[in-house]
């Protein structure tokens, strides 16, 4: 009889850390996303992926030219 409520104890017990656990990532993000830097972090991806050269233009600047016809 006590092996099942040492079960039991233990299956509640990781469902509510579980749920501790998820209601600590979801505050942590709302945190993140309030921040200034943030947004730094985010228009210095932007930049990054839009100075980058199309995925065609890299073929082609590898002698990699499309086939006629």
């Amino acid at each position: 009889m006590l092996d099942i409520w040492f079960v039991a104890g233990i299956a509640l017990g990781t469902i509510v850390t579980g749920f501790c656990a998820i209601g600590s990532f979801d505050r942590g993000s709302d945190s993140v996303q309030r921040r200034s830097w943030n947004r730094e972090h985010l228009a210095r991806k932007r930049a990054l992926v839009a100075s980058r050269p199309p995925i065609r233009a890299i073929g082609l600047a590898q002698g990699n030219l499309p086939k006629a016809g």
